[in-house]
């Protein structure tokens, strides 16, 4: 029992220390593993890719999900069940490299190395090409201002339309009845757009639009979508100059009947988990409803899954109506960045790439279906040294607690100083007097220089139970008080000095202060 009193002086702030270490581990893990929106799952890793590029993805029978995508022996095709286990896996070799892309909308597989396209299975070049586009169901190509789609179950080349102008930009999109093409070319009279629809081979004009940007803007993105008699536009444009440095991106919307201009309004996209707006949006696929357009998209915005919560790219979905309103998600919250996000359509699920290094890329899938849910909300080995590592940062930064408490310990060390200088007898006597007399001291230098620790900052990101109104002042003397009973307990079995006494005393608190409200402190 005696032992026990002796140790507990040591003991109890220990135990106190570790049970706060264990508290910030748990509060980083919930975050680290904070799924991406209420009822939609944590992020579950498909495959591994050393490409940057939307995988082709296909909705079988029988609920089943077919993806296929780079890996650094060719193209991988995986079977998934309706549960996203792996049924099945084949892979088909040929050369890889960060400009290759391929495309499965038939028999054969087709791939592209930026220059030319090429037969998956005997590696036979078909065409050159000056652009390649791949798409669920049919294959697009352009060569020497023309437009062609590949017909890839005989590999015969199908001329669709001649492109007039050199430096004209091709989009295609695509949705379960036909194709869309969108060509623009620029002037100085503005930008110049062209629709048209390719429904099997054949290709019909739908309309033209023209439109201009502010001069001090320059367009970065265009993307379209088309319904029945009405097109849509997003466009992205970039600050050709900027006072501050930074060049900001800003977006317009339109949606439009053939045959009339489109009305550009700006448009924002706030972020759902903080007070900003998503930033450098990118990676957009856009489709058209009734009253509204759905985007699917990467944006830089907020996530406390990395270290010092910093923001990061993920996936989002966005509805936005005509009227200019807009409802963000976020479907993906991972530490590393994300792209190349695909929707599938009924599935209620999405699939991207998290850019990981030395081009090892993860395929990732997150979801509306309970089942996976269900599945992806379990501990993982990842998840777990993720928020290890942020707690141990966490906890590195937060030991400059300990400076700024010397700022606090100063006052009773120059009280205590004065003392063994006009009073050495009651120091030799160790007169009680003295530690309350230096307790008292130090308690008021840390009332007097408590925001220099409690910052705004520092509330801001710590938890409710740290940052709740008078919380300083409550934890400062609660901890003093915790302090002083430990010591109480514990002296009686050490005869200590009131200089060691209040030593430990200032210690202990400075300690508690530091494991608890450090880590929030930077």
């Amino acid at each position: 029992m005696k032992l026990l009193k002796k140790s507990l002086v040591w003991a109890a702030p220990v135990i106190i220390s570790i049970a706060a270490v264990l508290l910030l581990f748990w509060e980083n893990y919930s975050d680290v593993t904070e799924p991406p929106t209420e009822g939609w799952s944590q992020g579950i890793e498909l495959g591994l890719t050393p490409a940057v590029s939307e995988p082709n993805v296909k909705l079988l029978e029988e609920e089943k999900l077919e993806v296929s995508y780079l890996t650094e022996e060719g193209v991988k095709k995986d079977t998934f069940d309706q549960n996203f286990e792996l049924v099945s896996e084949e892979t088909f070799p040929i050369p890889v490299d960060k400009f290759t892309k391929f495309s499965w909308s038939g028999k054969h597989l087709i791939y592209s190395d930026y220059q030319s396209i090429f037969s998956g299975e005997s590696g036979e070049k078909i065409s050159d090409i000056s652009g390649f586009f791949p798409l669920k169901n049919r294959t697009l190509y352009s060569k020497d201002q023309e437009l062609f789609q590949l017909d890839t179950d005989t590999l015969e080349s199908i001329s669709l339309m001649q492109i007039e102008n050199k430096n004209t930009e091709i989009a295609v999109t695509e949705t379960d009845e036909a194709a869309y093409i969108m060509t623009k070319t620029t002037d100085t009279n503005g930008n110049h757009l062209n629709f048209y629809e390719l429904d099997g081979q054949q290709v019909t004009e739908l309309g033209k639009a023209d439109f201009l940007v502010q001069g001090t803007e320059e367009i970065s993105n265009i993307q379209f979508s088309v319904k029945d008699q009405d097109y849509s536009l997003l466009v992205s444009t970039l600050q050709k100059q900027s006072a501050g440095g930074e060049r900001t991106n800003f977006y317009y919307f339109s949606q439009s009947s053939f045959g009339e201009d489109p009305q550009l309004q700006k448009v924002n996209f706030p972020d759902p988990h903080s007070s900003s707006e998503l930033k450098e949006i990118s990676d957009i696929e856009m489709s058209m409803e009734d009253k509204s357009i759905n985007l699917l998209f990467k944006g830089f915005g907020a996530t406390k899954t990395t270290y010092a919560d910093t923001p990061e790219f993920n996936i989002y979905r966005s509805a936005l109506s005509s009227e200019g309103e807009n409802k963000v998600s976020r479907l993906s919250n991972t530490p590393n960045p994300s792209a190349e996000p695909v929707w599938l359509e009924g599935a209620n699920t999405a699939l991207w790439v998290d850019q990981g290094s030395d081009n090892k890329n993860k395929l990732m899938l997150s979801s509306a279906k309970p089942s996976i849910v269900e599945q992806a909300d379990r501990m993982t080995q990842e998840a777990f040294i993720q928020s290890l590592g942020k707690t141990v940062g966490m906890l590195a930064t937060g030991m400059f607690s300990i400076v700024i408490g010397g700022l606090w310990f100063i006052w009773p060390l120059f009280f205590i100083v004065v003392i063994m200088f006009a009073n050495s007898r009651a120091m030799d006597h160790n007169r009680s007097w003295i530690f309350y007399a230096g307790m008292m001291i130090y308690l008021a230098a840390t009332l007097l220089f408590k925001d220099i620790m409690f910052t705004n900052r520092l509330m801001a990101k710590a938890p409710e139970y740290l940052s709740f109104q008078g919380s300083s002042i409550i934890y400062l003397f609660g901890f003093a008080l915790l302090t002083y009973l430990i010591l109480s307990y514990g002296v009686k079995e050490r005869d200590w000095s009131v200089f060691i006494r209040l030593t430990y005393f200032i210690g202990i608190h400075i300690i508690l202060i530091t494991v608890f409200f450090g880590p929030y402190l930077l």
